[in-house]
C-alpha cells in the first residue's frame, strides 16, 4: 500500500462559478451576532472560498468542507481545512440558512500550503505534488457563531491514526463514510474511504473513540474497473504542529 500512497494524486475539491444574485447567491458580511444571517460553522460544514470575484454580485468559489475548529495559543478559534481549497487572503463564504439564499463571507484563509494543483480531463483539481503538506488556517469575522461539534462529528481528541483503525469522514458531497486505515507514511494516511469534489478539508474521526485524526486532502478517480478506491487524509497533530501550536476547540 506505500506505494499507492505515492500515486495518490486527486485533490478533491470542486472549482465551480457561482452567480452571486437573485437566482442563486449574493455574498454579504458577518458583522455581528446580531446579524439577520444565520450561519452554521463547524467541523464538516460547507465553505466556499472566494477563489476570483467576476463583479459585484458574482465569484468563482472552491467549494470544500470545514475539517475542525481549533485554538491558538493565545485564545483564538480559527478553522483548518484543505490547503488546495485556497490562497491566503482569500475570503471564505458560508450558506446563510435563514432563507435568504445568499453566501456570507465568515472570514479569510489566514494561511495556505497551497499546494500546486492542475485541473484534470474529470473536472477535478489534481495535484502537482502530493508530497505537499496539504492544509490551511482560516480567521474568523468577530461575532461568527463556531462550534467544535457538528452533525456527526463530535471530535474527543487528537490522535494519530494507525492501519487498521476504523475511520469515518464528514464531507459536504459524501456525507458521513466510514472505511479503515489501510496505510500510513509520515503524515500522509491512506484510507478506502470513498471522497468526492468538494469533500477537501473534511474532519476525519476514528471510530472507536471520536479521536481527531485528520483533514482529507487527496482522493483516486473512480474506476469501477478495480472494484476499490482510496483517499488520503493529512494527519491533523502534523497541521496543528505546522500551523503553529494548534489544539482542538472544546
Amino acid at each position: 500500500m506505500p506505494s499507492h500512497l505515492k500515486n495518490t494524486t486527486r485533490r478533491a475539491a470542486v472549482l465551480g462559478a457561482v452567480t452571486i444574485g437573485v437566482t442563486a447567491a449574493a455574498v454579504s458580511t458577518v458583522a455581528a451576532p446580531a446579524s439577520a444571517a444565520k450561519v452554521s460553522v463547524g467541523p464538516g460544514a460547507e465553505i466556499a472560498v472566494v477563489a476570483q470575484k467576476l463583479g459585484p454580485h458574482s465569484a468563482n468559489v472552491n467549494q470544500c468542507t470545514l475539517g475542525f475548529v481549533a485554538t491558538k495559543p493565545g485564545g483564538q478559534k480559527v478553522g483548518v481545512t484543505a490547503g488546495h481549497c485556497g490562497k491566503a487572503g482569500q475570503q471564505v463564504a458560508v450558506k446563510d440558512l435563514s432563507g435568504q439564499a445568499q453566501l456570507v463571507v465568515v472570514g479569510k484563509v489566514s494561511r495556505s500550503t497551497n499546494p500546486p494543483t492542475k485541473k484534470g480531463a474529470d473536472g477535478r483539481l489534481m495535484a502537482g505534488n502530493p508530497n505537499i503538506p496539504d492544509w490551511a488556517t482560516i480567521d474568523f469575522v468577530k461575532g461568527v457563531p463556531l462550534s467544535s461539534s457538528l452533525g456527526p462529528v463530535h471530535p474527543t481528541k487528537v490522535a494519530k491514526a494507525a492501519v487498521g483503525d476504523q475511520v469515518c469522514h464528514q464531507g459536504i458531497t459524501t456525507g458521513w463514510r466510514c472505511g479503515k486505515v489501510v496505510a500510513v507514511s509520515g503524515h500522509r494516511v491512506l484510507t478506502d474511504v470513498i471522497l468526492r469534489p468538494g469533500d477537501s478539508g473534511g474532519p476525519f474521526v476514528r471510530k472507536s473513540d471520536g479521536a481527531a485524526v485528520g483533514i482529507a486532502s487527496t482522493a483516486d478517480k473512480p474506476d469501477t474497473s478495480r472494484g476499490k478506491e482510496y483517499s488520503e487524509f493529512i494527519d491533523l497533530g502534523f497541521v496543528f504542529g505546522q500551523a503553529g501550536g494548534l489544539t482542538l476547540a472544546s
